[in-house]
Formats: C-alpha cells, sequence, structure tokens
C-alpha cells in the first residue's frame, strides 16, 4: 500500500512543491513506488516552464532574451575611419530589431584625396623654415559629406562575458562633394624684395606648377567662398569583430571597402587623369552605447 502526502503550497507563483511518499505492505510495492515516483516527476515537469514564465512576468524579459542579450533597443555610435585615400568621421543611430540586426542611420564628414598625390617637403635652409610640405599639381580639396541607411548583422553569438562576435556592416546612401582649392604660398619679386604669395591654380598658372618659384602649402582655411559642389553617391561593405556585441558600451573595429561615385569627374588634380568614382580599403574603430526604449543603458 502507497501513501501520498503532499505539502500545501505556500507560493504558488513559486511553485515549491514537496511530496513524501510513503511506503506499507509488501504486495505490490514496487509498482506503486514507479507509479509515485512517476507522478513526482510529471509534477516537476510542468512546475518548470511555468516557473520560468511567472519569472519572465515579473521582470518582463524571456529567459532567452536575456541569454541573447537582446535587451537593448537603441544605440549610437561614432566612426573614426582611416581609408587608402584619406579619412572619415561620422555618427550613427540604430535601431536593434533582434539581436542578431540592427538598421542604422549614418551621417559623416571626410577627405578623400587622388591615389597619385605626392607630398613634397622643402629644404631645410633659413628661406623656407616658415613653410610647410605641399602636394605638387593638387587643385582642389575633396571634403565629402556623407548621409545614408544601413544595416549590421551579427553573424555568430559570444559568450556573455569573453569571446568576439563577427558580424557585417553594409550602407550607401548619397555624398555631397565640396571642391575647395588648394593653395600654394610661391616666390614673388616686388621692386626688388622677395615676397611671399597664396595662389590657386587657375590665378597663375604657370608659378602654381613651378617647383621653383613654390615656398610651401597656403592656408586651408583660404577660398572657402570659392567652394564647388560635386553630388554622388557611396556606399560601404565591411567585416565587425565586435567583443561587446550584446553590452551596452560599444566598440567595434571595421574593415572593409568603401565607394564614392559622382555625377562628374571631381576635379582633384590638374595634371593626372581624375576618375569619377573612387574605391578604398578602410579601417574603422566605432565606440558608442546601447539603451532601452526608456533612455536607460543599463
Amino acid at each position: 500500500m502507497v501513501k501520498l502526502a503532499f505539502v500545501q503550497l505556500s507560493d504558488w507563483s513559486s511553485l515549491d512543491l514537496a511530496a513524501k511518499v510513503h511506503f506499507a505492505g509488501t504486495s505490490g510495492s514496487l509498482r506503486c513506488a514507479a507509479r509515485a515516483s512517476a507522478l513526482l516527476l510529471l509534477s516537476i515537469i510542468f512546475c518548470i516552464p511555468i516557473r520560468a514564465r511567472a519569472q519572465s512576468d515579473e521582470t518582463g524579459i524571456a529567459p532567452e532574451t536575456v541569454r541573447k542579450g537582446y535587451l537593448y533597443k537603441e544605440e549610437w555610435s561614432i566612426d573614426a575611419a582611416l581609408h587608402t585615400n584619406g579619412f572619415y568621421f561620422g555618427f550613427n543611430r540604430g535601431s536593434i530589431h533582434t539581436y542578431r540586426k540592427t538598421r542604422t542611420t549614418h551621417i559623416g564628414i571626410g577627405m578623400l584625396g587622388h591615389p597619385l598625390e605626392t607630398r613634397i617637403s622643402q629644404p631645410t635652409g633659413f628661406s623656407y623654415r616658415n613653410y610647410s610640405s605641399y602636394k605638387f599639381g593638387k587643385v582642389n580639396h575633396l571634403i565629402n559629406l556623407r548621409a545614408g541607411r544601413g544595416t549590421i548583422l551579427t553573424l555568430t553569438e559570444k559568450a556573455r562575458k569573453k569571446g568576439i562576435a563577427l558580424g557585417l556592416r553594409y550602407e550607401g546612401g548619397v555624398t555631397l562633394g565640396l571642391l575647395k582649392p588648394y593653395y600654394l604660398q610661391v616666390r614673388e619679386e616686388r621692386d626688388g624684395v622677395i615676397v611671399a604669395r597664396q595662389i590657386r591654380y587657375v590665378d597663375a598658372p604657370e608659378d602654381f606648377l613651378n617647383p621653383d618659384h613654390i615656398l610651401g602649402r597656403g592656408s586651408f582655411f583660404k577660398g572657402m567662398n570659392k567652394v564647388k559642389l560635386a553630388p554622388g553617391l557611396f556606399g560601404r561593405l565591411a567585416f565587425r569583430f565586435d567583443p561587446g556585441a550584446y553590452d551596452n558600451f560599444i566598440r567595434t573595429l571595421e574593415t572593409g571597402v568603401q565607394l564614392d561615385l559622382y555625377a562628374s569627374k571631381p576635379e582633384i588634380m590638374v595634371s593626372e587623369k581624375n576618375a569619377q568614382y573612387y574605391l578604398n580599403f578602410y579601417l574603422n574603430v566605432q565606440l558608442g552605447s546601447r539603451k532601452t526604449r526608456s533612455g536607460k543603458a543599463n
């Protein structure tokens, strides 16, 4: 004979179930014990998911959500990148759709140079000591203002406290190129006295392309009122190495390719063939933060 005595449940939300099984008699005791064990096992199996659901209701976070790190809903980050022929800085805002996918909005500013630009250093003599090195034949600085949309895909999972998650980032959008004249300081004789003056290519082409007349680079800020526009498109594709893929603090390294395509050929150099598009490899360090909808970084 088998007697089952159940302890009264003190808290149904926690479902701390206890059972006491007492055996009496000799005939059929093994069969009764097996039935009692099965009943207890079924009770435990049904209690576990109910307990997990109760914890989820209390915290508002599903157990798998905690494991995956899909606690955050929004993020922001800044880019600091070097590429083959220049650099750029950017700002990103992201909406985290799932723990694997984030949609981003990007704005940025950068400089793009011609692949054949060559920096020339002046001699260290007295007459040149106050002048900077320059790029021979450069006509314009090309400053790019970019705005676009993108997607970040996390391809692998990482351990909660260590490991690196691998990902993919792709984005594209519009580019507004600003062609600002490049100035040189050249020698000029006035009443028997040698003086320096700043010129751009269209002011005096002969002096601009004469190394014997060039003293050094002119001011970057000169000619801001003579900027010309060069509209276009851009696209990026990069691999991401993210040690904090599910953390609130973003610290990511990206390496990939960047394509800039313009409506017409931007005039960067005077003596070299200018292209309508430029493909560059780049390395980007990204820092930022993730947060919930309520604005808490957790």
